[in-house]
């Protein structure tokens, strides 16, 4: 009578991925739209003030930790979204 809805399990590593091309995709991907905005703020920010002669040098790591942090939460956000779900990965 009632169809059963099937759900696949999202490849946290693909979704780290997709945040390395772009900040916070991954995580937008996974649902979490809001979050994946604020970390592509966040990164295009610190990109901005990279550019500013002389001062920008010293936000080179922070443009690198958001970048990694993208990546990471991209990934943690797909973990999460497949345990939700009953998935293991």
């Amino acid at each position: 009578m009632y169809q059963q809805q099937r759900v696949v399990a999202r490849n946290p590593a693909l979704y780290a991925i997709a945040s390395i091309f772009v900040a916070g995709l991954g995580t937008a991907l996974c649902g979490r739209v809001g979050s994946g905005l604020v970390i592509f703020v966040a990164v295009v920010f610190a990109a901005l003030l990279m550019a500013i002669p002389f001062i920008g040098l010293l936000f080179i790591p922070l443009w690198f930790v958001a970048w990694f942090f993208s990546a990471y939460h991209g990934f943690k956000s797909a973990k999460e979204w497949n345990a939700r779900h009953g998935i293991i990965s």
